[in-house]
C-alpha cells in the first residue's frame, strides 16, 4: 500500500507509520532522558490505539509499523481507541466530565455510559458499563465510520476550490506545500476552538 503526498509523490505507507511512531518514541525518550527517570525503551509496555472498526489486517499493518519503529513485538498492545479512552476515563474527576451531573461517577457499579471517539480518521461509538471488581463489559458492539475531522478537512478545501478554482489550490499543494499545509494546520486550530451557536452567527 502506498500514500500520495499534497504534489503526488508517492511513498510506502508502512513507512509513513513507521516514521511516524519513531517519532513520538523519540519524543517520549528525550523528555525521559531530560527528566533523568533512566528509563529506557525497553522497560516501556507500549500502547498503541487503533480505531474499532479496523479489520484484523490493518491492527496487523499496525503491529508492522510499530515493529519497523524498533518496538519488540513482546513490548507492543494494540488497543482498541474507545477501550482505551473509557479506562482512561476510570480516573477522571467528575469535574473534567463535560456535562456530566454532579453525583455521576464512572466507578460506581452498575453505571452505564457511551463513549464517542471522535478522531482524525474515523469516529467510533460504544456502549460500556462498569462491573464489580474494576471490570468493564460492552454493552453495545462498537460501530462508527468514516464520518471524521479528515471528512470535515477535504470538505473544506472542496469549498476553496470551489471559491479560488481547481489550478490555483492545485499550485498551492505543488508550488507552495508549506503554506497549504499552514491554512490546513490553521483550519485545525478553529475546528478545536469552542464556539456557541450565537459566536458562528456574529
Amino acid at each position: 500500500m502506498v500514500l500520495a503526498d499534497i504534489t503526488g509523490k508517492t511513498v510506502l505507507a508502512i513507512d509513513v507509520f513507521a516514521h511516524s511512531i519513531k517519532a513520538l518514541i523519540n519524543h517520549l525518550m528525550d523528555a525521559l532522558e531530560i527528566q533523568g527517570t533512566g528509563v529506557i525503551s525497553t522497560d516501556i509496555k507500549w500502547v498503541l490505539t487503533v480505531p474499532a472498526i479496523w479489520t484484523d489486517n490493518s491492527k496487523q499493518f499496525m503491529r508492522k509499523s510499530a515493529e519497523k519503529a524498533g518496538i519488540q513485538n513482546d513490548h507492543l498492545l494494540i488497543s482498541l481507541g474507545p477501550e482505551a479512552a473509557s479506562i482512561l476515563c476510570q480516573y477522571l474527576s467528575t469535574e473534567k466530565l463535560s456535562s456530566a451531573e454532579s453525583d455521576f461517577t464512572m466507578s460506581k457499579v452498575g453505571t452505564k455510559y457511551m463513549i464517542v471517539d471522535l478522531g482524525g480518521g474515523t469516529v467510533d461509538i460504544t456502549v460500556h458499563e462498569k462491573l464489580a471488581g474494576g471490570c468493564l463489559t460492552e454493552i453495545s458492539r462498537a460501530t462508527g465510520g468514516d464520518c471524521d475531522g479528515t471528512s470535515v478537512d477535504v470538505e473544506f478545501i472542496q469549498l476553496l476550490t470551489k471559491i479560488f478554482g481547481a489550478p490555483l489550490i492545485h499550485a498551492m499543494k505543488r508550488e507552495q506545500p508549506e503554506t497549504f499545509h499552514d491554512l490546513i494546520r490553521e483550519f485545525e486550530t478553529v475546528k478545536k476552538d469552542n464556539y456557541t451557536i450565537e459566536e458562528w452567527e456574529d
